[in-house]
């Protein structure tokens, strides 16, 4: 028997007996679409993580931190510098093998007023290549050479901060729903850094009052100083706990109010001109943060941290490993994305096997049509026996009816999915706290369901098939 009489005669017999195909077909149709829809689910929330975490930082990035940080060894005792990450640990780092380069970061942590609003910001220093590189909703990135006023680019939720004190309360975005009435990019601020983490000594001569008398008159005539207009120098009540920066926006990083990553709340500024900044503001042995083992200031830098980049993410464990036992800590997000991702294959799991129990229901439902056509088709199997019909070829047209069933079923089911998963994700676009799609159907696993479903049917088919085949040719012609 060839090929296409096979086919034909397999369609013929399937077609003679629409009602049970169809809904033996529909039962294959329910648990293709049960599988894959549910599969679809725990994908698309593997997506969404992954789109997370790629916002946060590449996965080939480390980000050191040493116990000697910006914290410590301030108030001039004995202080181990072999932690701490200077610039000799940085060029250490940089001869690791696999390590493609390192920034350094250089941050502070405080509050930035504009009017009667205030809100937490995170000044950090960075290479100039991370501003240019930073994808922006307005305005520029800064260049170097700014060190009169630091002009900074703004996270893309820095303003969600701002607030103001109303009796008792305060009163927030958060609180209100509403953002405040602020043009970041339109004033000079002033940007406080708490006393506590600067030199013991640096409170004669790194006052706000200093700071915003001597630095007003060196910027004079850069443009973005005076006390009128909309560049009008913000000026809160002087604190003796804090230590004064002033900074103009420059650019604000795009993204929504609810898209978080590691600079959403952050001030970035080019390292050079931060650097340039404290040396002129407060001296070059009393830089706020800058450690003084046996009373005494370095001669470098001492960072907040690294990113290291490693040229391959099978690479990052072993690199950070040999950070880690140098004494550092290093932490990394592929370690956070594969104990994520180890939690999503549990889910995924789960979900399958649900669909799994609707296909398999599916599956004895073509074992029992299948079945039930051998009894039906016992003197049209004998007659076959009898003409001379090879037993195989009784067999194949068995199975090939099963797969027929099977193959059909998981078309229109993976048909169905598609839909669902285009309304799913069409109703879902908008709401809160999703970002993406919330099915994904990968093209391998559309290929693979409709195969399984063929597989499944076929597999269904074979003992019936295998009846078929061993029917006695006399005892088959006499059946009634």
């Amino acid at each position: 028997m060839s090929f296409y009489d096979l086919m034909s005669m397999s369609l013929g017999n399937l077609w003679r007996r629409k009602l049970r195909t169809i809904l033996t077909v529909l039962g294959v149709l329910i648990g293709t679409t049960s599988i894959v829809a549910m599969l679809s689910l725990a994908f698309g929330m593997k997506q969404r993580m992954m789109e997370q975490y790629e916002s946060m930082g590449s996965v080939t990035q480390i980000n050191v931190n040493g116990d000697g940080g910006m914290d410590s060894g301030s108030s001039g005792g004995q202080s181990d510098t072999s932690t701490m990450l200077t610039e000799s640990n940085m060029k250490m780092f940089q001869d690791m093998e696999h390590v493609k380069s390192v920034q350094a970061q250089l941050s502070f942590d405080g509050n930035m007023t504009s009017g009667r609003y205030s809100g937490y910001g995170n000044l950090i220093g960075v290479d100039q290549s991370m501003l240019d590189s930073q994808e922006l909703e307005k305005g520029e990135a800064p260049q170097a050479g700014n060190s009169g006023t630091l002009q900074v680019i703004a996270g893309n939720q820095i303003i969600t901060g701002f607030g103001y004190v109303q009796g008792e309360e305060y009163v927030d975005y958060y609180s209100t729903g509403e953002l405040p009435p602020i043009d970041l990019m339109k004033q000079i601020h002033q940007f406080q850094i708490y006393n506590d983490a600067a030199d013991a000594d640096t409170g004669d001569q790194g006052s706000g009052t200093e700071d915003s008398s001597g630095d007003a008159s060196t910027d004079s005539g850069d443009g973005d100083s005076g006390t009128s207009g909309d560049d009008a120098v913000v000026q809160p009540a002087v604190d003796d706990s804090m230590l004064d920066f002033r900074m103009k926006i420059t650019g604000i990083m795009a993204g929504g109010l609810e898209e978080y990553n590691n600079y959403s709340q952050s001030l970035l500024v080019n390292m050079d001109d931060l650097k340039s900044y404290l040396i002129k503001n407060f001296g070059k042995g009393k830089i706020p943060g800058q450690p003084k083992p046996n009373g005494k200031p370095l001669n470098e830098w001492v960072y907040t941290s690294f990113i290291i980049e490693v040229d391959q993410a099978d690479n990052v464990e072993d690199v950070m490993k040999s950070i880690q036992d140098m004494g550092f800590s290093a932490s990394s997000n592929k370690d956070l994305i594969d104990s994520a991702q180890k939690s999503l294959q549990i889910v995924e799991l789960v979900l399958g096997g649900i669909g799994m129990v609707a296909f398999l229901v599916a599956a004895i439902g073509i074992a029992n049509t299948m079945m039930m056509s051998t009894y039906e088709r016992t003197k049209e199997i004998g007659v076959m026996k009898v003409l001379g019909c090879d037993m195989r070829d009784i067999q194949k047209l068995f199975l090939s009816e099963a797969g027929f069933i099977g193959l059909i079923g998981g078309l229109v089911g993976l048909l169905v999915t598609f839909g669902i998963s285009i309304v799913l994700n069409h109703f879902t676009a908008n709401m809160d706290g999703i970002n993406g799609n919330i099915s994904v159907i990968p093209w391998w696993l559309a290929l693979a369901a409709v195969v399984f479903s063929t597989l499944m049917g076929m597999i269904a088919g074979y003992f019936p098939a295998r009846r078929a085949m061993k029917l006695s040719p006399l005892a088959a012609i006499h059946t009634d």
